[in-house]
C-alpha cells in the first residue's frame, strides 16, 4: 500500500520530538541540520551509506540484541537511509514478528525510494528487491529538503519522468510481442509526465510547490505501478541502459542525471514510438537544469560505446521488460552505435 505524504515546515522535528523510543537511521549532512532542533534524541543513531545485502544483515545483527517491540525505526536522509530503516523493520518482522513503526523522512528528492515498499539492496553490484515495509508515516519536510543541494533535488524528476520514454517501450513491446496493455494506465501515466513539464519552473528553483510537484509525481506513479502490477508504465530502456552501464564501470552515478541522459537516448532510438518529442523533453530538462550530459556525468564514451555493445544482451539475460533495446528492429552495429555517440555529443 502506498502511504500519502504529509508535507509541513520543520514537520521533521515535530514528528522526531513526538515518537517515544527510536532508532534513528541517517546521513552525516541531514543529521547535522536536525541534531540541535529536536529535543528527542534517538536511542540508537546509525551512519549507513552502503546498501549491500552483507553490511545490512551486519547492521541487523548489530540492533538485534538490544531492539524490542516498544521501538520505531526512522529513516532520515536519502534513498540509503531509507531502504536501510525499511529492511531493518522488515528484517524485526520476519524475525520476531515486530510490528516496529516506521517513519521514512527523506531529506533529499532524489529517488523514490521513501515511497516504495520494496527495498533495494546491492548484491554483486546489481539492485536487486527484497521484502516490504509500509511506513506509519512519510514527513516531507520543505525546510529540510530545501537545505539539499538544488541539482539533486532536481535530479529526482527522473525517477518520474521516465514515464517519457518507458511509453514508447511499452508501445513496442504491445505490437512486437503482445505484451499485456491497457489504455486507461497508459493514459495516467502520460498524465503524471505532463504535470512535471508543466512544472518546469517550479522544479527548477525547488520551491515548495516544486517539492510538492516532485513528490506528488513519485507518488502517482508508484500508485499507478502498483496498481497495475508492476513498473511497466514508469520504467524501460532508459533505467536498462544504466543498469547495463553500471555493471560495466561499476561506478555509482547521480541516478536522476544518467536516466535524464538515456531518456534521451531512447526517444532518439524510439522514433515514431516515442511519445514525448525529444525537443520537448530535451527543453525540460534544460529549463529544470538537469546535468543530463555524459561530460557533466563524467562517463567515458568509450564505456558508453561498451554499454551499447553490450545492451541488447544484457536485457535478455536480465529478463528485462521488453524494449527498444529487444526489438529486430533495431540494429546496434558499430555505425548505428556511432550515430548514437554523435547524438549525444550534440545533446
Amino acid at each position: 500500500m502506498v502511504v500519502k505524504p504529509n508535507f509541513g515546515k520543520w514537520l521533521s522535528v515535530d514528528t522526531l520530538d513526538s515518537i517515544d523510543k527510536y532508532v534513528l537511521i541517517t546521513m552525516q549532512e541531514p543529521w547535522e541540520i536536525i541534531e540541535n532542533k529536536i529535543s528527542n534524541k534517538p536511542a540508537y543513531l546509525e551512519f549507513n551509506y552502503d546498501m549491500s545485502g552483507d553490511n545490512l544483515e551486519k547492521l541487523y545483527n548489530s540492533f538485534e540484541p538490544f531492539i524490542t517491540d516498544s521501538y520505531a525505526i526512522v529513516g532520515l536522509g536519502g534513498g540509503t537511509a531509507c531502504d536501510t530503516a525499511k529492511f531493518l523493520a522488515w528484517k524485526f518482522k520476519e524475525e520476531f514478528n515486530f510490528n516496529l513503526e516506521l517513519y521514512l523522512i527523506p531529506s533529499i528528492i532524489s529517488v523514490d525510494a521513501f515511497l516504495c515498499s520494496s527495498i533495494a539492496v546491492r548484491v554483486d553490484n546489481k539492485v536487486n528487491y527484497i521484502g516490504e515495509s509500509n511506513p506509519k508515516d512519510i514527513i516531507i519536510d520543505f525546510d529540510l529538503i530545501s537545505e539539499a543541494p538544488k541539482f539533486l533535488n532536481r535530479a529526482g524528476v527522473s525517477d518520474t519522468i521516465s514515464i517519457t520514454s518507458a511509453l514508447g517501450d511499452w508501445l513496442i513491446a504491445r505490437d512486437e510481442i503482445n505484451e499485456r496493455f491497457d489504455q486507461t494506465v497508459f493514459n495516467r501515466a502520460k498524465s503524471i509526465a505532463n504535470e512535471l513539464i508543466n512544472a518546469s519552473n517550479e522544479i527548477s528553483n525547488v520551491t515548495e510547490n516544486g517539492i510538492k510537484a516532485l513528490v506528488n509525481g513519485f507518488y502517482e506513479e508508484v500508485l499507478l505501478c502498483e496498481d497495475w502490477g508492476n513498473a511497466r508504465p514508469e520504467e524501460g530502456s532508459e533505467h536498462f541502459l544504466a543498469y547495463c552501464l553500471e555493471s560495466i564501470t561499476h561506478e555509482h552515478y547521480i541516478h536522476g542525471n544518467l536516466i535524464g541522459m538515456n531518456i534521451l537516448i531512447s526517444l532518439y532510438l524510439q522514433d515514431q514510438y516515442a511519445q514525448f518529442s525529444l525537443d520537448q523533453v530535451t527543453q525540460f530538462f534544460e529549463d529544470i537544469q538537469l546535468n543530463f550530459t555524459a561530460e557533466s556525468l563524467k562517463i567515458s564514451y568509450n564505456n558508453l560505446k561498451t554499454a551499447l555493445k553490450q545492451v541488447k544482451t544484457y536485457v535478455i539475460d536480465e529478463q528485462l521488460f521488453y524494449s527498444i533495446y529487444n526489438s529486430p528492429k533495431l540494429v546496434l552495429n558499430n555505425e548505428k552505435i556511432e550515430e548514437i555517440l554523435r547524438f549525444m555529443k550534440f545533446m
